[in-house]
């Protein structure tokens, strides 16, 4: 292996471990703001849940972020991200007034269910735009 080959592995992994840095920290970022809105409704167990919950939501919109290349993954990304937030809206404005664990649960399932299809939509025009404008770059040995 020569040189050049050796320090382009080295960069490739540092790269990586920016990237992965950089998903950790939307993980922890969005877990502590889940923390805190799972501590206001529910005490310590509600506060390990929404820390739970937020840095999944983090860890997604870190994937989607540090993704350049037009990939099918950012919209699976896309489409769970969105879904775990649509649980927590579907929650907050489809809850009934008298409380029931089985109109929570539908309550929820629909926010989720809104938020796959909203996220997956988004997550499919991204990537077409993705690529596209992957398609309409020159390539270096045309001749202009």
């Amino acid at each position: 292996m020569d040189r050049s080959q050796e320090s382009a592995g080295y960069l490739a992994e540092v790269f990586e471990m920016v990237n992965d840095q950089k998903r950790l920290s939307w993980s922890l970022g969005v877990g502590m703001g889940g923390f805190l809105i799972g501590g206001i409704g529910g005490g310590w167990v509600g506060s390990a849940v929404g820390f739970v919950w937020g840095a999944c939501i983090g860890y997604g919109f870190g994937s989607i972020f540090i993704n350049k290349e037009p990939t099918k993954r950012v919209v699976a990304y896309w489409g769970l991200t969105i879904a775990l937030i649509g649980i927590f809206f579907g929650l907050v404005f489809g809850a009934p007034l008298e409380p029931s664990v089985a109109r929570e649960t539908v309550a929820g399932a629909i926010g989720a269910a809104v938020g796959a299809l909203c996220g997956s939509l988004t997550g499919i025009i991204q990537l077409l735009w993705r690529l596209r404008r992957k398609s309409q770059t020159p390539h270096s040995d045309s001749v202009a």
